[in-house]
């Protein structure tokens, strides 16, 4: 795509004092061109992991199987965890092993499951490169946290191994139940319509959610060669400068909001 033109100058020309875009006082020492690429526009999404200090670093995860479903936007990754490691509890691994539904004898995987996060603002992915500032909006921001679907699984399993009959200690229990005043909420004919219509349309969503198979993804950690040939498409193609219709301040407030300087 191609450059924004707003009177860019060569980086090496003295910089303009920072009171010259209304800033405090700090030296301006370089402006680059800016250039926006869509190549990428509609497949980047922004994966965040709220459970980790500091930033993901490459070989970290190494997940052993990655999946989404594309139509409700899920996405899954299984993360191999140290069964052999000191601080692992081997029984308790037992325990919860049956979760998995799949014949392993230990949870030997934690699953990071994907969290939609509301888009507040727009974000953009950039890359400088000899000099340049390549910007590509970002579609969708995710939260990878940790799902305990496998501790649901297990409850069930051992609801249904359960060989207790508690029902005869219920019969004798609701003899002795005294009679105790009820309170009833009357809601309108609109109000019971509105409630039901409401969790009709949450059963059904989920119902849909439940039912879109997964599609098993391939991951590339970075560095991998892969994942350079993606890094590539952050770069425009195009140097065509194109004329913008506004002004520096208006086109930052359109993007980032108010450009009026946080000073403590």
């Amino acid at each position: 795509m191609s450059g924004i033109d707003h009177e860019m100058k060569d980086p090496s020309a003295p910089g303009r004092s920072a009171a010259a875009y209304g800033l405090p006082n700090d030296e301006i020492v370089a402006e680059v061109p800016v250039y926006l690429t869509q190549k990428l526009a509609k497949q980047l999404h922004l994966l965040q992991y709220p459970q980790k200090n500091g930033k993901v670093v490459a070989g970290e995860l190494n997940p052993s199987e990655a999946r989404i479903k594309p139509v409700h936007g899920q996405l899954e990754l299984d993360i191999p965890l140290d069964v052999g490691g000191p601080m692992y509890n081997e029984e308790r691994g037992r325990e919860l092993g049956m979760g998995l539904g799949d014949g392993r004898q230990l949870l030997d995987i934690t699953t990071l499951g994907s969290v939609d996060i509301p888009k507040n603002s727009d974000y953009l992915a950039g890359v400088i490169q000899n000099g340049e500032l390549h910007l590509t909006a970002i579609e969708k921001v995710t939260q990878l946290r940790p799902s305990l679907k496998y501790l649901d699984k297990v409850a069930e399993k051992k609801l249904a191994d359960s060989k207790v009959d508690d029902f005869d200690e219920l019969d004798e229990e609701s003899k002795d139940v005294k009679a105790q005043s009820v309170q009833v909420t009357v809601r309108s004919a609109q109000a019971e319509e509105a409630l039901r219509q409401q969790q009709s349309s949450i059963a059904y969503m989920q119902q849909k959610l439940e039912e879109e198979p997964w599609s098993k993804l391939k991951y590339y950690d970075v560095g991998s060669s892969e994942s350079q040939a993606m890094l590539s498409k952050l770069i425009a193609d195009s140097r065509e400068n194109v004329a913008c219709t506004s002004g520096a301040d208006e086109y930052l407030t359109m993007v980032i909001g108010s450009t009026e300087p946080d000073v403590i």
